[in-house]
């Protein structure tokens, strides 16, 4: 099953011709990791299908004790994704643009002074 994480951008991969965006790379391995972690163990909550047809989802782990680990609120406090405007309105969007406030607040990932533009 693809799914497009809601709510999030992240850099992206080499798509054909295009180059590859800076931190694609660290992206990806966050997303391994956090699939790792959770044993494989995914919970994907359907928010909608876009325009092609792909699902559209929030993906969670389940942490510690009774936490739920969400995965776009993690690529985002790490600085690997941005709130995406417009589009599909996601469950939990006023937590996705806290985590991405702890992200620009300590300049990282994509918010660092270097990688800013």
């Amino acid at each position: 099953m693809s799914v497009e994480l809601c709510g999030i951008d992240t850099p992206e991969l080499k798509q054909g011709e295009a180059p590859r965006q800076a931190l694609a790379h660290e992206a990806k391995q966050k997303l391994l990791k956090l699939i790792a972690a959770a044993d494989n163990q995914l919970m994907i909550v359907l928010v909608a299908k876009d325009s092609d047809g792909r699902t559209v989802a929030e993906v969670m782990a389940h942490g510690q004790g009774e936490a739920e680990i969400s995965f776009q609120e993690e690529l985002l406090k790490s600085g690997l994704a941005k709130t995406r405007l417009g589009g599909v309105e996601c469950p939990n969007q006023i937590a996705f643009e806290q985590a991405q406030t702890i992200a620009i607040a300590s300049k990282t990932g994509v918010w660092s002074q270097d990688k800013r533009n």
